[in-house]
């Protein structure tokens, strides 16, 4: 059995409405009618660009404390010469505009530099 949390959702009338028509069709109940349209929103790769977008613009909004970015940074840099910018950018979990307003400033302090889109540390 999935392991399930319980939340409360608020939603106007009008699409309380829509919800209520699907009881029956998409789920026994309100709330399971709402966690079916929940689960199928997020398994449905059609809006795969959409939540990229709306993480990406949390990670620019919330970026990392600096300690936890610098041990990041470091951690990573000791494991690898070379790494592509995207890969940087996931294991960093931050946004690209984020990033590269930062990279002068890391790349000075970690002995980095960015070539052919690539984090290539310096020897």
């Amino acid at each position: 059995m999935t392991e399930t949390t319980r939340t409360t959702v608020t939603l106007n009338k009008s699409y309380m409405k829509l919800i209520q028509e699907l009881v029956d069709v998409f789920g026994a109940t309100r709330a399971q009618v709402i966690s079916n349209i929940v689960e199928y929103f997020f398994n449905d790769s059609k809006n795969d660009p959409l939540l990229k977008k709306l993480r990406a613009r949390k990670r620019k909004d919330k970026p990392p404390e600096k300690s936890d970015l610098d041990n990041k940074i470091q951690n990573y840099l000791k494991r690898s010469d070379k790494i592509p910018f995207e890969v940087f950018l996931d294991h960093l979990n931050l946004d690209s505009e984020f990033v590269i307003k930062h990279l002068n400033e890391w790349g000075e302090k970690y002995g980095f530099m960015l070539i052919d889109n690539k984090i290539i540390k310096n020897k």
